[in-house]
Order: structure tokens, then sequence, then C-alpha cells
């Protein structure tokens, strides 16, 4: 599998993995058996380093992911955390001796790594956490509760994340299973994800003293970087997962007799048929950005941004793609385990993604915030030009001028900056779609029809007209602007056509 060239390397993957199609495989954790097939398959070589007998290839750490996520997005989420989660941070923090104990483990086993940061008292607020470590000689010993961890009776190693019981500082540790103190006290009954297997754990562990990663950020600085990685694979896994939704319903209502016809003779229903396409087209677009602009081998403190708007953008698209999936398959729809469809298990496995590595809600704000930040130390007046100068925007200017932006920047309240969020996460996902419209597609299998670009542009242009009048009612519901009449509706008219460049 190292020897293989990266065609051949991903060619065999997809080929192999069929018997993991999520209208086959139990909704249950993945069995041991089963994984050693992924194993053998060389599901986790491109996180590993060369140096370690790996394949060392950011763009085989997306491709794998994505293709997974076609077949089955919990297993897609499954080879995220243990790759992008777990193994890039051994990778890239771990001691040479902690390096060597775990790549040859994961070469060589159906082993499973995961990360272990939330808990019970503090929410999405990490700072909160209760889990402690101390120096105690050769060792650290950990003690504290952690829930929500994927494979919480699977996982054989663990990061886990703990606070200095007297110093304001953050600990990384990682943790063999087989070395006790890692013990899980109630399995959850998740309404989605259910091959992941959560649970509730508590920890009273000890540590040896190599097993700490060498992270140095203040306060939680290492935690957020962490957590770009797997904002960022909501590209991977939403580019699978909605290129298979995009197929399976126009195959559905194409072959769904109605009267004398099928329900693509229905003309909404061609309607929703579309914009399940062009939700794909928007994240294929996104997840092109995050293969061929990002890095897992690189520290991603820079690309938060980027990261953040990833992930709102993606999650909100799987969602409402799956819903829309649903609607057409109706009652076959909403029903586990139907002979045609995926559509019950697709919406349930969706439904989480906008929760998970925080809620879109709290990311928006985030992501408002850090515009906000550079705007205002820009100097600059308007925050169109702004967007004109900004990198992860700029692509996206010249299909913004005829929408009024001019207020967003001024001083907004809480519930305007988290509209914000939604509203930049759009004009980030109009400026990837710009980039990927004037480039060449990775390969012929993510390449997506160029009069799709256009169409999948004025969608998001929608939103954003949407979102800017929601945006202006925001503050009159709650009482911190004054009425000065009715809302009008907005005048822009959204349009698309052949040519996707500046207008």
């Amino acid at each position: 599998m190292v020897d293989l060239d990266s065609t051949e390397f991903l060619d065999n993957f997809r080929r192999s993995i069929e018997e993991f199609d999520s209208s086959r495989l139990p909704q249950e954790p993945l069995s041991r058996e089963s994984l050693r097939k992924l194993v053998d398959l060389g599901i986790y070589l491109p996180a590993i380093p060369r140096e370690y007998g790996g394949r060392e290839s950011h763009r085989e750490m997306c491709e794998v992911i994505e293709i997974m996520s076609e077949r089955n997005l919990p297993l897609g989420m499954y080879t995220m955390i243990v790759t992008v989660l777990f193994l890039r941070n051994v990778a890239s923090s771990g001691d040479d001796a902690l390096k060597e104990e775990v790549f040859d483990d994961f070469l060589h086993n159906p082993v499973i790594g995961g990360l272990a940061f939330t808990e019970p008292s503090s929410g999405s607020n990490l700072a909160r956490m209760q889990t402690t470590y101390h120096d105690d000689g050769d060792t650290y010993r950990i003690t504290g509760t952690k829930h929500w961890q994927a494979f919480s009776e699977q996982a054989d190693w663990w990061i886990i994340c703990a606070k200095h019981p007297e110093r304001k500082e953050f600990g990384y540790f990682a943790h063999k299973r087989s070395d006790g103190g890692f013990v899980t006290t109630e399995v959850y009954d998740s309404l989605g994800l259910k091959n992941l297997g959560y649970g509730l754990n508590t920890l009273d562990l000890r540590v040896p003293r190599h097993y700490r990663l060498t992270k140095s950020r203040e306060s939680l600085g290492d935690a957020a970087e962490i957590l770009c990685g797997s904002r960022f694979s909501k590209a991977a896994m939403a580019s699978g997962f909605l290129r298979r939704l995009s197929t399976e319903s126009l195959r559905h209502v194409n072959s769904r007799k109605i009267g004398d016809g099928t329900l693509h003779d229905i003309d909404y229903v061609r309607y929703k048929v579309s914009r399940i396409q062009q939700n794909y087209v928007v994240c294929n677009a996104l997840y092109r950005q995050l293969m061929l602009a990002e890095d897992y081998y690189t520290d991603l403190e820079n690309s938060m941004f980027a990261s953040l708007a990833t992930k709102v953008l993606a999650s909100e698209f799987m969602l409402e793609s799956a819903i829309d999936y649903q609607q057409l398959c109706g009652g076959e729809g909403y029903r586990t385990g139907a002979p045609d469809n995926i559509a019950a298990y697709a919406l349930l496995d969706a439904r989480v993604y906008t929760i998970f590595d925080g809620t879109n809600d709290l990311l928006c704000q985030h992501l408002a915030t850090l515009f906000l930040r550079q705007f205002q130390q820009s100097g600059l007046r308007s925050p169109l030009e702004f967007i004109g100068r900004f990198g992860y925007l700029e692509d996206a200017f010249f299909h913004l001028t005829d929408i009024n932006l001019s207020h967003i920047a001024d001083a907004p309240s809480q519930e305007k900056i988290v509209i914000l969020g939604r509203i930049l996460s759009r004009i980030y996902g109009i400026s990837t779609l710009q980039k990927a419209s004037r480039s060449t597609a990775p390969s012929t299998r993510l390449a997506v029809d160029d009069a799709d670009y256009p169409k999948a542009i004025a969608v998001l242009k929608n939103e954003i007209i949407g979102l800017v009048n929601e945006y202006e009612l925001a503050g009159r519901l709650a009482g911190t602007q004054t009425p000065s009449g009715p809302l009008r509706p907005h005048t822009t008219t959204v349009t698309f056509d052949s040519k996707v460049g500046m207008r």
C-alpha cells in the first residue's frame, strides 16, 4: 500500500468498501473484523508520516474521508476522528518514542484513536472543564469526567485535554486504554451516527511523561487549532455525502411513478432536486479549497476563519439537503432500513453536524468577531471594500456589489453578530465557487458542470439577501433598533448566466 501511486491507492480503496455502505452496514459500532479490512486497505496510511511507514499525504487524507462519507457518512466522521484529530496531532506534537509506539500500532492492528475534550459540566466552554492533571514523579495523573467522545467504549488510544489545577494552563496527553483508568460508565443512545458509540467516561489514570504532547499556546489556543482540522473536514464529508444524495434523489424522482409520468415531471420536485445538486456544487468547492489550499500537515491557526466558515456552510447544506431528500422519498424516506433509499439515516446522521465541534450559532459568532476585528484594524469604512481585500472573501466581491452590506459592521448586537456569521459563511462559499470555476478539477470524480457554478452562486446570493433582511429584523424584534416603518423587501434580483467571472 505504501508503494502504490496516489491514484492507484485511492481507486483501490474506493472499489473495496462497498460492504461498508450505509444501506448495508448495521447501525452499531464497527466490529474489529470490519475495521481490520479498512486498516488493510490503508485507511490510516495518509495520516502516518513516511518515516514511520505511512503515506503522509494531506490530499489523500481528504480523499479517503470524502470517499468514505459518500458510502457511509458516520464512517466518514469515524475516519476523520482517527486521522485528523488523533494521528495528525501525534505526528505534529508527539515525542519520538510516542510516535514510534502509536504509529506501529496503527500500521499493523485494527485500533482506534479518539479525542477526549468535552465534559458534562462545561458544554462548549472548554475553559470550564474540571478534568485536571498533576505532576506525579515520572508520570502525570489525570482525573475527571468526559462525555460525548466517539468510540467511548471502543477506542484503544486517546488524546485527553486537562487543565492544571493552579495555573491557567492546559495540557494534552496521549493515553493507551489498556493502561487503565479510562472507564465508560454510560453508553448514550444517540439519535444518529450510531456507528461511533458515544458515552460518559470517568478518568483516573497515569500517563508517562513522554505521552504529553508538545503544545505551547496560551489558554485554549491549541484546542482551537486542533478543532480547525475537524471543522475543515466537514467540507470533505459534505462533498461525498451530498454527491450521493444528489445522485440518489435524481434516480428516485425519475423512477417513482405518478399517474402516467414520474415525480420528475413535477416542477417543484425538479427544483428541489436542483437545490440538492447546487448544495453539492458549493460543498464540492469548499472541499477543493481544503484539498488544494490548506494542509493538515501544517499548523492551521491562521486558517481559523476559513475553517469556521467551512463548518457552518457545509453542515447547514448537509442538513438542508437531507431534509429535501427525505421529502422527495415520501413515506419510505421516514422508514429506517427502507430498501430503496437511505433518507432516514441520512437525516439522522446529518442533523448532528450543526451541533458537534461547536454549535453553528457559537461558531457564527466567532466567525463574525474575527471579521469585525480585522475590518476595524484595516481602517476602511466600507465592509464591502474590506471584503474585496480580505484574502478568504475577495473573490466574492463582484458578486456582492448589488447587495447593501454597508450597515453589517455598525456595532452589531449579539443576535446580529450570529446572523453576520452566517452571511460571511455564504460569502466565503461564493469566493470558493469563483476559485473553483477558474481551475481544473483535481480528479474526474470531483468535476462539475461549468453551468452549475453560476447557479450555485445565485443560491448563495439569495441566502445572503434573506440573511441581510433577517439582520435588520433581529434588531427590531430584540428592541435594539427604532422601527422606521415596515421592512421593505430587497430589490436585488439574483440572476445567473453562463459565465461565472466578474460582472
